[in-house]
């Protein structure tokens, strides 16, 4: 079955940047994300990050740190550093 899809130039550049570098054709790409997209989750059915941010799982473990996924590195060196002095 043929379609034709009418993409915006950034997308169309982005389709092809990534067929280029991995090797792949547009068909193949489109059509596997399609079979991602479509057998997917149902409509009505919660994401494991609904479910986890329901059941109280996501935020449960603050640090205290609001920036810790930015400064990560940073913490993980002090931590390393205090370590080794003792």
């Amino acid at each position: 079955m043929t379609v034709t899809v009418r993409l915006v130039p950034e997308l169309r550049h982005q389709l092809e940047t990534y067929c280029r570098k991995h090797g792949v054709s547009k068909s193949h790409v489109i059509t596997e994300l399609l079979r991602e997209r479509l057998s997917g989750p149902s409509r009505g059915a919660k994401t494991a990050y609904q479910l986890a941010r329901e059941f109280g799982l996501i935020g449960a473990f603050s640090s205290g740190k609001g920036d810790l996924a930015e400064n990560r590195k940073r913490y993980l060196r002090e931590k390393l550093r205090a370590k080794r002095a003792r």
